[in-house]
């Protein structure tokens, strides 16, 4: 059986959840005042981030705790994911993708549209619930069990 810090992953994940609650709320506005609301892009474009780095820092999380190496990139997370059955591989896509929309906003913010922003918060925020419930399937015992 893999191991987890039951701790590090709940509390990432109730973090995650508050996040996605309150792009949720952002989600809402209609397209309009999304695009003419700078408050509104910084907000989303960093709940994303964060959000993002959440996966990240669980897979890596996974996979350290398991010692299955250290992978080069924090895409390679979850392609380790992947080949270890912890989540399927169109999800496997979906978070190389995330990880690559996240380096942009970290590195190429100049480049993102809010245009892309605002159809990523339409789109995508089921991603974040769907990583969440696959990690949960694979490690349901001790995440829901106290120690």
């Amino acid at each position: 059986m893999m191991k987890i810090d039951r701790d590090v992953l709940l509390t990432r994940f109730k973090k995650m959840d508050n996040l996605i609650q309150n792009l949720k709320e952002i989600k809402k506005k209609p397209k309009d005042e999304f695009l003419s609301n700078y408050l509104l892009h910084l907000s989303t474009q960093r709940a994303l981030e964060m959000c993002i780095n959440i996966c990240i820092d669980v897979g890596n999380h996974i996979l350290s705790m398991n010692k299955n190496g250290k992978p080069e990139t924090y895409g390679d997370i979850f392609t380790e994911l992947s080949k270890l059955g912890l989540i399927n591989k169109e999800l496997k896509e979906i978070l190389i993708k995330m990880v690559k929309f996240r380096n942009l906003l970290g590195h190429l913010y100049m480049e993102i549209s809010n245009e892309k922003i605002y159809e990523i918060l339409q789109e995508n925020l089921d991603d974040f619930n769907l990583f969440k419930k696959e990690i949960y399937s694979k490690f349901k015992e001790q995440l829901l069990n106290e120690k």
